[in-house]
């Protein structure tokens, strides 16, 4: 039953700000900032980080910068070119951006407190202050944690706005969509779920009172079917008022109307199938084009045709619906959009044609790529290594808010899941796009462990001995934990008797525990578990962060790094760094397989860097530097037109990655069977908590580096 707090909430009141709250935000904030900047230029520059710090430098220096849809959105360029302004340029200030978004991220929460409640809204930012995939991806320079705030933000406008009804709300989503939109193109993922949802909100109770009098029963179903379409083509003909419609079909009109030109790319998807190919027409340019993405040749009328008849039917569905609020939210969005997609006005028209067509058209195209070809299940395993928390907790608060049924619980889990659908069948999988499917884990987790702790009748508990409870459960899941994988040495009396001894106090503590659980109820008794079993998994999670960001930040043991710059690159730079010659040191780079990432980067101000791209055969004999890096299939030829004025080259590691052979290929057939296997429960483990039984198997992409004979250098490629 919804309880009176609750119901004050629905209706937009807020409860008074609480001395605790503050006392709670506070140390949160300051410790989410810390640990998101701590050593936060350390680890070297992974290939895409290199890749927007360079061209947010080239912006910062001559305002040279195109929207390119490859890199996604052009906001990170322009915002990090303003921090290159501010406070120079250096690794640490390519990744502050998502420092500072990622700390604001922790501050969300807040915002939402009238649903989720205050110690929802506390319990929320704290877990985003400890997520793993939230703090490593808050020191990392890419958009995803951009999209993170962009999407929390949507979320705290649309619900807020369905509370109180105020128009500022809807102006805050027209901004926030315009920067979701110029940040990443996942934010038509973002839009589409929170107006599926409206859709279903507004849409399952219109057509079940439509369709209420029309009589099915007895009838066959084509006759059925004929009356359900006769009922609903006659509702649609008398037309919808659209000055009288709810909250919810207002918002989602505005998700839709406000927005609408942007979807015209993906007319694309139907450019390869009969309906469409027998024109001959691109509405998106394949890979190989210059322009991949982009409508070619005749196909660019019927593009500029799309656009303006969508924007047409936007504007007239805006008009009828409230055009003062409309046309203001509608301005906000396009100013905002504009601005950053012509990188406020300096790149006009190439801009707009880029954003409004490519943007999309690009993603429609690549699609077919599948960039990282990972399993359907790769977000099961790697949502299991990092966020098992909210994993866990969202799971059972699922199944709590489902038997609920209020639409703000209903949303609570809808998001989660949709998200995770969505992403699962998406064709490209990554690492950082967990950052999306932890978000509403989350959230989800935050309001319902608050709600459990806020259930428990804490001074009844200590009376009854329940506070025994959560010092109880840990213990008994780490001497289950002990039993499970005891591996005997040898065999003697102690080997024996160790593991039944466990067996003995494991049963012990199950028969108390049933003991305990009559006196104080069960339910009261599970939750007390649960509270402690998440207390438990909160100190495993900071462990997994602090190794994950810190240890093994550019080491890929950790899934979530994926493929990274090796630290050779980092201790090549400090000799270089050591020769006190800085930036006027002649330096030859061998670019064969993109190895000009992340030395463009680091050389940005140098002006003898010099990028051949070398063949088997083709490594000059005098490469007119002290420094040569060539990469490991141009070794020979190095090693043969370099020899006598070169020292021998030394191998370094430029980039590595996670051996993926370790959960590719998974069938039913071997899950069940590992499942059963005790073996495979103990490599499984090891790694979950260790990071054990990888390092040997990580795969590399090398250089060799080559110094010239008599220069003074201390290099090792080993730490």
């Amino acid at each position: 039953m919804e309880s009176l707090s609750d119901r004050l909430r629905g209706r937009g009141f807020s409860p008074a700000i609480t001395w605790w709250e503050i006392a709670s935000y506070g140390p949160l904030i300051v410790i989410a900032f810390v640990m998101r900047l701590w050593d936060v230029g350390v680890r070297a520059m992974h290939h895409d980080e290199s890749l927007h710090a360079l061209y947010s430098w080239n912006l910062f220096n001559d305002l040279n910068y195109q929207h390119n849809p490859m890199m996604h959105g052009p906001f990170q360029f322009e915002a990090n070119a303003a921090i290159f302004y501010i406070f120079g340029d250096s690794d640490v200030t390519a990744r502050l951006l998502y420092v500072v978004m990622g700390t604001v991220l922790v501050a969300m929460p807040f915002l939402l407190r009238k649903r989720i409640g205050q110690l929802g809204a506390v319990f929320t930012a704290a877990l985003l202050t400890i997520s793993p995939a939230m703090l490593y991806f808050s020191r990392f320079a890419r958009n995803d944690i951009l999209m993170a705030v962009w999407a929390f933000g949507l979320v705290i406008s649309m619900w807020r706005y369905l509370d109180e009804g105020k128009d500022r709300y809807l102006y805050f989503s027209a901004a926030l969509m315009a920067l979701a939109l110029a940040t990443k193109e996942s934010a038509y993922l973002v839009i589409g779920t929170l107006g599926l949802f409206l859709a279903l909100q507004v849409g399952v109770p219109m057509l079940a009172r439509l369709l209420q009098p029309v009589e099915i029963e007895g009838v066959s179903p084509p006759v059925a079917i004929g009356r359900v379409v006769k009922t609903l083509w006659s509702s649609y003909s008398q037309g919808f008022d659209l000055s009288i419609i709810s909250r919810s079909s207002a918002y989602l009109l505005l998700l839709i109307t406000v927005t609408l030109p942007l979807w015209s790319a993906f007319a694309a998807i139907v450019q390869d199938t009969p309906l469409w190919s027998w024109t001959n027409l691109v509405l998106a340019a394949p890979e190989g084009h210059v322009f991949i993405g982009a409508p070619v040749g005749g196909a660019k009328v019927i593009a500029f045709l799309i656009i303006v008849g969508l924007g047409g039917l936007g504007g007239l569905a805006g008009y009828r619906w409230n055009w003062s609020v409309w046309w203001k939210s509608a301005l906000i969005f396009w100013i905002v959009w504009v601005l950053l997609y012509t990188t406020f006005g300096t790149n006009f028209f190439p801009g707009i044609r880029s954003g409004i067509w490519n943007s999309l058209g690009y993603w429609v195209v690549q699609q077919g790529e599948a960039r990282g070809g990972q399993p359907w299940y790769y977000y099961f395993v790697i949502t299991s290594i990092y966020e098992y928390l909210p994993l866990l907790a969202g799971a059972i608060a699922g199944v709590f808010y489902l038997r609920k049924r209020d639409q703000f619980s209903l949303f609570l889990v809808y998001w989660p899941a949709v998200t995770f659908v969505l992403y699962t069948i998406a064709s490209e999988k990554m690492p950082w796009l967990l950052v999306n499917i932890t978000l509403p884990l989350i959230v989800l987790s935050g309001r319902f462990l608050a709600a459990i702790v806020e259930r428990i009748e804490w001074r009844s508990l200590m009376r009854n001995g329940g506070l025994l409870v959560i010092a109880a459960v840990p213990i008994f899941v780490v001497l289950l934990w002990q039993l499970a994988f005891f591996e005997p040495t040898q065999r003697n009396a102690i080997n024996i008797l160790l593991p039944l001894a466990l067996a003995g106090v494991l049963l012990g503590m199950a028969a108390s525990g049933f003991y305990v659980a009559r006196r104080l109820g069960h339910e009261t008794f599970g939750a007390v578990a649960l509270v402690s079993l998440v207390a438990m998994m909160i100190v495993l999670t900071v462990r997994t962060g602090w190794i994950a960001s810190y240890q093994n930040g550019d080491t890929p043991v950790e899934m979530i790094v994926y493929t990274q710059t090796s630290p050779d690159i980092t201790r090549l730079l400090d000799t270089i760094e050591e020769t006190g010659a800085g930036n006027a040191i002649p330096l030859t780079i061998d670019q064969t397989s993109g190895f000009t990432w992340p030395w463009a980067w680091y050389m940005r101000s140098a002006t003898n860097v010099n990028f051949p791209s070398y063949g088997g055969s083709s490594v000059v004999s005098n490469p007119g530097a002290p420094i040569v890096v060539v990469h490991s299939q141009n070794q020979d030829a190095a090693d043969e037109g370099l020899r006598g004025q070169y020292t021998q080259g030394e191998r370094i590691k430029h980039r590595w990655w996670f051996p993926e052979s370790t959960y590719r290929n998974l069938t039913p057939t071997k899950f069940v069977k590992a499942i059963f296997d005790r073996e495979s429960w103990r490599r499984t483990m090891n790694y979950w908590l260790n990071r054990e039984g990888v390092s040997d198997r990580l795969g590399s992409e090398d250089s060799y580096v080559y110094f010239e004979q008599g220069f003074q250098q201390n290099f090792s490629a080993r730490p």
